[in-house]
């Protein structure tokens, strides 16, 4: 094996990079179907017809918890024994570090949400809209803000009659410089597909049934949402931020998106009644329990576009990919049958773009809203008799983040030590090799290392 751009690594460790290869056999079938198609990746990379995002990602995800990202080596002080840990590579398109970084987020986010019942809720756009925000995926952000300002008016109902008398134009962020408002909180996630992998943006939210009176400096509850109202301010909202952005400048397109969706736009906001039954998934959305309902909410919001556990045949002989979607209407599974090249073109234009967030916060759940946060959860402390001071919280956070770690997550999760020695012995950390230390967009170095792998599986295969 070449060592050339491996000069850091000892001789022993050099071995294990083929032992690398074997998890591209059976384990990962995107990762499969990525390795075996790379130049198709590299071809749209070098004509332009990729964001820059596309390659970035994909190779990343590849070299995932491979020795060439770089390890962790730990030695047994009582024996000759060592043990290493690949580095991952925390692409948002990588479906193992997605998993993490999604129950990372939820751990957070039980952190800081209030221990009240909160309302799940998806804001969609009809199709004729769908493919204006593929053609530039910067206005993605108007989807946040309309929910948002949405939210804002139907918390605000009474200042938003008051401001429709005076005639007052509205702001980008509606009321948000208004100090007698009423303060709602907010986390909004987006999903750019659906179950089929088809381009269909849409917002999920996940809101308190409880606001916060800035003017009386009390908390009352909000668990009542006019369906009627909510749909059509999030329509009004959308179209006007389309518009404010260069968007349906001819007055027919506006006129037309009002006259076909005379209800306004779909959104999904359906109340946890008594008479749901306790299996009903959708009844789960609004627990009460909000450990539960945080948990649900961000695992959700948060996975990947395609689970690998849909797939259920890669052809490479055919270049043929088997894989199945439930209809969330009906729940009835559809079997499908692409071509190698579609089912690629399926995945990759939901990869987000460089420092596009999709995961944001609003209202007194915002960051910048630590302080009005902290009265909320003092006043309703009071109400309920406990302490939800920001030093119990922080504190509940880093226990459940410590769960999160590589080791811990091992032990709970399979009953195994990655750095326990066969003598019984716990292994100690000795050096960190890391590759990219000083050039973390090093595409060069991994290409060759994508190329080397490539090389040792066919080799391994010949033999």
């Amino acid at each position: 094996m070449d060592t050339t751009y491996h000069s850091n690594i000892s001789v022993e460790t050099l071995s294990l990079l083929d032992c690398d290869v074997r998890n591209f056999d059976f384990n990962h079938p995107i990762k499969n179907i990525f390795f075996d198609n790379m130049e198709y990746i590299r071809k749209l990379d070098a004509s332009g017809k990729a964001r820059p995002c596309i390659l970035d990602n994909v190779e990343r995800s590849l070299l995932c918890h491979t020795c060439y990202l770089g390890f962790d080596q730990f030695e047994c002080t009582d024996c000759d024994n060592w043990n290493i840990i690949p580095h991952s590579c925390h692409s948002r398109f990588c479906n193992a570090c997605g998993v993490k970084y999604a129950k990372q987020l939820a751990a957070k986010a039980t952190s800081f949400c209030l221990d009240c019942p909160h309302r799940h809720i998806v804001f969609t756009i009809p199709e004729e809209l769908r493919n204006w925000f593929r053609q530039d995926r910067s206005r993605l952000n108007l989807l946040f803000v309309a929910s948002r300002n949405t939210i804002s008016i139907l918390t605000n109902k009474s200042l938003a009659d008051k401001l429709k008398k005076k005639k007052l134009s509205d702001t980008h962020y509606i009321f948000k410089d208004i100090p007698v408002r009423n303060e709602f909180g907010m986390i909004a996630t987006i999903h750019t597909f659906g179950r089929d992998l088809k381009w269909n943006p849409h917002i999920h939210c996940l809101i308190p049934e409880l606001i916060y009176s800035l003017k009386k400096d009390k908390i009352k509850t909000f668990h009542h949402f006019n369906f009627i109202k909510l749909r059509k301010t999030f329509q009004f909202e959308l179209i006007r931020l389309i518009q404010e952005a260069g968007g349906l400048k001819k007055p027919e397109e506006k006129n037309r998106l009002y006259k076909d969706h005379p209800k306004g736009f779909y959104v999904y906001a359906k109340f946890k009644s008594p008479g749901n039954a306790s299996n009903d998934t959708s009844s789960n959305k609004n627990s009460k329990d909000i450990q539960g309902c945080v948990n649900y909410f961000i695992r959700y919001a948060g996975r990947p576009a395609m689970a690998e556990n849909r797939i259920t045949e890669y052809n490479k002989g055919s270049n043929t990919v088997s894989w199945f979607y439930n209809d969330h209407k009906d729940e009835k599974r559809h079997d499908v049958t692409d071509n190698v090249i579609d089912f690629i073109n399926r995945l990759i234009i939901h990869i987000p773009d460089y420092h596009f967030l999709t995961t944001r916060y609003y209202g007194f759940y915002a960051n910048a809203s630590k302080k009005t946060l902290d009265k909320v959860h003092a006043l309703l402390g009071i109400k309920k008799n406990k302490d939800y001071s920001r030093e119990t919280r922080t504190k509940a956070l880093k226990n459940k983040l410590n769960k999160l770690k590589y080791r811990t997550h091992l032990i709970d999760s399979f009953n195994r030590d990655p750095i326990q020695c066969k003598c019984g012995a716990i292994m100690q950390y000795t050096y960190t090799y890391n590759p990219l230390e000083d050039k973390r967009n090093d595409r060069t170095y991994r290409k060759r290392c994508i190329d080397e792998m490539y090389k040792m599986r066919l080799r391994r295969r010949s033999t």
